[in-house]
């Protein structure tokens, strides 16, 4: 069976960027399981149609989600990333759904 997610790189990066805002490229490139030069190119998507912001301090540059901008396609654009990022979290945290195929 292939391994896939039902979010994309771009989510799964805003999530990341979400729960620990103090993430170095390399450590988004470890937990998502991507290059570094996937993550800049992500990053670069994400800040150029405004849904991550950066800030440099020193020589560090530190990433946050900007959670008024609205989603990208209908019929989802009357949500925000915000919305979307604590639904997920939510998700997350949550007590997991009992394994069906125990049950039977």
């Amino acid at each position: 069976m292939a391994d896939w997610s039902l979010l994309t790189n771009h989510g799964r990066l805003l999530l990341a960027i979400e729960n620990e805002p103090g993430l170095r490229v390399r450590e988004m490139a470890e937990r998502l399981h991507l290059s570094e030069r996937g993550i800049a190119l992500i990053l670069r998507d994400l800040r150029e149609a405004g849904y991550v912001e950066s800030r440099r301090e020193g020589r560090r540059v530190f990433y946050s989600v900007v959670p008024t901008k609205p989603l990208r396609r209908e019929p989802l654009r009357h949500q925000t990333v915000g919305h979307l990022l604590r639904l997920l979290t939510e998700a997350e945290t949550s007590d997991p759904a009992p394994n069906v195929a125990a049950q039977t």
